[in-house]
């Protein structure tokens, strides 16, 4: 064999190495088996998160965006009215509360018997049955005094159809009603039997709710057939010493009446006072008597009557002068309770302990 040139073997070396250099895999760069499809997902990934990041090198900082929500839409609320508007209805029920202002021979204060009976006793043996109002609900606070003057006059005077002897018995200094600084200075009292409603309940005390004094009445309106509440009777109580009974007159002069009201508030006593049953109620006809339209003997008779022995439910009130109706649950009227000259009559087993005063003359 022919020996080979210096140039030949450098030749070969040079090829080999070449040869070499091209099979080997470049420095610095991921080996990636093909086999493995994962291995390329990563690869991908790590080649554009690297760009990302030189890409933001690169770029100046911008300031953070916070993006504010777009203001929702709120719909005005619905307009629901405050006011309730009671319908005429068969079934609304009572929404006042009455009392009765006890007598003397119901109070333990007088013994049960006409205040006239003590021997400490040192007026008349017939005077008005007073009840004292005061000024707060408390024991020995004294009164005040309402002015009766103006409209308010001219209010009492119709009251009493302007009879002066009737006047001048309820003016009279003497009398209950102005007994302390005498006329127009009106006491805060009312008498037994009379009725009452009361707008707050404060240890044992009710405060009372009377006319308004800034709104004098008219006497055609506001009477104590229309408003007993309103307009009270004066009562008169005394003693029969032979039957040892307490009983009740009219004054000298006849029926007298005033206006209820005051300049302040006023409070009397619970424990004075008797509630009337509260409504609804059950009751039984103890008698006979037709349905009205209305709560009067003058208001238009119904096709129905209520006979002795039926059952029917009450309510809501309505007295009127000495006597009081029930309205049942058909909407139409019934007697309760009838106070005339031959002494209380009750139309159901509805009742009272506490009696009205004296029915006067012209009373249903």
């Amino acid at each position: 064999m022919k020996p080979q040139s210096h140039g030949a073997r450098m030749f070969l070396l040079i090829a080999a190495l070449t040869l070499v250099l091209a099979c080997a895999p470049a420095a610095g760069a991921p080996v990636i088996p093909a086999s493995d499809p994962n291995a390329i997902q990563l690869y991908i990934q790590q080649t554009a998160a690297a760009a990302s990041t030189q890409t933001q090198a690169a770029l100046p900082p911008s300031p953070t965006f916070t993006a504010t929500p777009r203001s929702t839409f709120t719909p005005e609320a619905t307009f629901t009215p405050f006011q309730t508007f009671v319908l005429p209805s068969p079934s609304f029920g009572q929404t006042v509360q009455y009392y009765r202002v006890k007598h003397d021979n119901q109070l333990a204060l007088y013994n049960y018997k006409s205040r006239t009976v003590s021997p400490d006793w040192g007026y008349l043996k017939q005077t008005p049955e007073v009840v004292p109002l005061s000024p707060i609900p408390k024991e020995g606070t004294g009164t005040h005094r309402t002015p009766m003057t103006g409209r308010w006059e001219t209010f009492i005077n119709e009251l009493n159809d302007n009879d002066k002897k009737k006047l001048n018995f309820l003016k009279s200094p003497s009398t209950a009603l102005f007994n302390g600084a005498g006329f127009p200075q009106m006491e805060s009292l009312t008498m037994g039997g009379n009725i009452v409603t009361i707008e707050a309940i404060q240890g044992g005390w009710g405060r009372v709710h009377t006319l308004d004094y800034g709104s004098p009445g008219s006497a055609a309106v506001v009477n104590y057939f229309t408003e007993p509440s309103f307009v009270h009777k004066v009562v008169i109580v005394t003693w029969n010493t032979k039957t040892k009974t307490t009983y009740w007159v009219e004054p000298p002069q006849g029926v007298v009446y005033w206006p209820f009201v005051a300049r302040n508030d006023v409070w009397v006593q619970m424990d004075r006072l008797e509630p009337f049953p509260i409504l609804p109620m059950q009751v039984t006809a103890s008698l006979d008597q037709e349905e009205r339209k209305e709560p009067s003997l003058k208001g238009e008779v119904t096709r129905f009557d209520l006979n002795k022995g039926e059952n029917a439910t009450i309510v809501e009130y309505h007295p009127s002068g000495s006597s009081v109706w029930g309205r049942l649950q058909n909407g139409y009227w019934v007697l309760l309770f009838q106070y005339t000259k031959d002494g209380p009559t009750y139309y159901t087993t509805w009742s009272m302990e506490t009696l009205p005063p004296l029915p006067p003359p012209s009373s249903e």
